[in-house]
């Protein structure tokens, strides 16, 4: 039958598209297949699930992209914890072990996650693991070998995670990093050169942010708002978006930090920022990442390999009116893959014999002579010469017994 000859090569194609021209089939290697991973939320910053491909619309450098493979929230994941064990963090990091039992339910049985550590450096502290208990034990041993008392720096780390889940993560799982911090560094920050090396690892970051971060806390030295208590006008995020001033209360004798930018730049990668004192924060964060939808498309024909390309992914119309407040999250840039742009490639099935330089066009499952095998035959091959109807076999004749004996000593075999 025709449909039992395509089916091994459709099982071949299961991660790229076959499309039949004139006998042959066309194969484009995963290689040219972009992911996407896209986040929907409501007004009160909910979740949005149970979408489909038809939900959204996709534009790659202002032109619009056809969905060619979409993912609901099926795909594995593998979460990078990134914990800040500089000083005053202590607490903090105490609160998200404590919530680790609890939040690591949500997770997949083929979900893994890995701990790394800073604070003026970096240390992995847990490779990438599919045990909750492996997870549950290494925080504890964060918070019994850790001095928690050393500068930070907030970029170098972030850089060090993008490069750990580029190299560790599996390509066909969702990549995230999820940092606890206060987002109170040392050193300078680069939100343009976290935000590429996010895109080179296929990583989304989410941040939990202690209050130093939030600006209810007591501020360090340059932090904070002008109200009592280092707030700012406008809601906890003041102090991010609108600037840092002198706190003219109480200092912290320590360094002189500045943020480091954590909360754009997990929402430059199509993340978010909750606070690690909420209720539940860690358990949320990875119940998002694994609401996620994952939208592919092909890459379009002559993009260069390694180079940035601009996304927006929208809701279509009739989404937008059943969900009129909701809003998109996603990466908004995207490094195109090494290797090449896309190129395709035609697949036929190869003959029995070595190949020649013209290979004669085959027809699936249909023999010359009208009759169907399941496989494949050349269709230039001469027809079979019919058969005269067969006559009565005769009786065969007696054989001689076949088995082995043994030879006496002189005798012939």
């Amino acid at each position: 039958m025709l449909r039992r000859a395509i089916l091994p090569l459709l099982a071949i194609a299961a991660t790229g598209v076959l499309v039949a021209a004139e006998g042959d089939l066309v194969f484009r290697s995963e290689v040219s297949l972009v992911r996407v991973d896209a986040q929907v939320v409501d007004r009160q910053n909910r979740a949005i699930t149970g979408l489909q491909a038809e939900d959204f619309l996709l534009y790659d450098e202002g032109q619009p992209q056809a969905i060619r493979n979409f993912a609901p929230e099926d795909m594995p994941v593998d979460v990078l914890l990134l914990l800040d064990v500089s000083g005053s963090m202590q607490p903090h990091v105490s609160r998200v072990a404590s919530a680790a039992h609890q939040a690591l339910r949500v997770l997949a049985e083929r979900d893994r996650v890995g701990i790394m550590v800073f604070d003026r450096g970096t240390r992995l502290r847990l490779p990438l693991r599919d045990s909750r208990e492996d997870v549950e034990r290494a925080l504890e041993d964060v918070l019994r070998q850790e001095s928690f008392d050393g500068g930070t720096d907030i970029t170098h780390a972030l850089l060090d995670a993008a490069k750990y889940l580029q190299r560790e993560g599996r390509r066909e799982a969702r990549r995230a990093i999820v940092i606890l911090t206060d987002d109170q560094t040392e050193r300078g920050r680069d939100e343009a050169g976290v935000s590429r090396a996010l895109a080179g690892a296929d990583a989304v970051l989410s941040a939990l942010l202690a209050p130093d971060a939030m600006g209810t806390g007591r501020p360090s030295v340059g932090s904070g708002g002008p109200w009592p208590g280092g707030s700012w006008p406008g809601g906890p995020l003041g102090d991010i978006i609108f600037g840092r001033r002198r706190y003219p209360g109480p200092v912290v004798n320590r360094p002189r930090t500045q943020s480091a930018g954590t909360a754009e730049i997990a929402r430059r990668s199509g993340g978010d920022s909750l606070r690690v004192d909420d209720a539940g924060s860690l358990e949320t964060t990875l119940a998002r990442i694994r609401q996620r939808y994952a939208l592919h498309f092909h890459l379009p024909e002559g993009a260069k390999p390694g180079t940035e390309r601009t996304l927006e992914v929208a809701l279509a119309t009739a989404t937008r009116r059943r969900y009129p407040d909701a809003e998109v999250r996603y990466r908004r840039v995207y490094l195109t893959p090494q290797g090449g742009s896309t190129t395709s490639a035609v697949i036929s099935p190869a003959p029995a014999e070595p190949s020649v330089a013209a290979v004669p066009k085959r027809r699936p499952g249909v023999n010359e002579d009208g009759s169907t095998t399941g496989g494949w035959r050349r269709v230039d091959e001469p027809k079979p010469a019919a058969e005269p109807s067969p006559e009565p076999a005769p009786q065969p004749e007696p054989q001689p017994q076949r088995g082995w004996r043994r030879i006496k000593p002189g005798e012939k075999p």
